[in-house]
């Protein structure tokens, strides 16, 4: 068994260490990866997974051919399944990449890397989707809602801050659980993102086989 990355000392809460993420992340990584409660990161995970299915249902305007309850339930069901998968995978792409680069990861620590990192995610669904909403209201998954003006702006400028956020402390933390530099451990994340490339490639040719077969 490895041994603590952290330090004894006093514990910090769960927020807290989220939000060190940002201004200390390699004192607050290597305190939410010791704390050992997987499911933390599975949670995380599954919510930027629907927040995800949530904004691609609005750009795609999927409502007017399903209608607003059932895009919904579906962005609901679809996202949750995305969440988990993407966090299931991503575990296990990130060790092959650490190792790969002589990096010391476990798997588990690297599954908790990835859904620590999605927590700004969280915010983003807590609050914009009630004021999107609240904006909208049924028409928020239709290409008939009225145009979203400086409010789409702010949208769009904290999705983007959010994806920077989750992109660097997805760096900082596989530095962390991989002992690996932050430009190697930058270099672990493409390598991830570019077998995550290929195993898609590959799923679509087998699915698109096994129908002609």
């Amino acid at each position: 068994m490895a041994a603590p990355l952290s330090q004894p000392g006093r514990r910090t809460s769960l927020g807290a260490d989220l939000v060190g993420l940002i201004v200390h992340p390699r004192a607050s990584f290597a305190r939410l990866l010791d704390r050992g409660k997987s499911i933390e990161g599975m949670v995380f995970a599954a919510i930027s997974g629907i927040y995800v299915a949530f904004s691609a249902a609005q750009r795609l305007h999927v409502g007017d051919r399903f209608g607003f309850t059932a895009t919904a339930i579906g962005v609901l069901v679809v996202g949750f399944a995305m969440g988990l998968t993407a966090y299931i995978v991503a575990g296990g792409l990130l060790t092959l990449s650490a190792e790969a680069l002589r990096g010391h990861p476990q798997t588990d620590r690297m599954y908790a890397v990835f859904g620590y990192a999605t927590w700004p995610f969280t915010p983003l669904l807590v609050v914009l989707v009630p004021v999107l909403y609240a904006a909208y209201g049924t028409a928020l998954f239709s290409a008939a809602r009225p145009s979203a003006g400086p409010l789409g702006i702010v949208v769009d400028v904290l999705e983007i801050a959010a994806i920077l956020l989750w992109l660097y402390m997805m760096v900082m933390g596989i530095a962390t659980a991989a002992e690996l530099t932050r430009g190697t451990a930058a270099k672990a994340l493409a390598l991830t993102a570019l077998e995550a490339v290929v195993l898609g490639i590959l799923l679509v040719v087998i699915v698109y086989v096994s129908f002609l077969i």
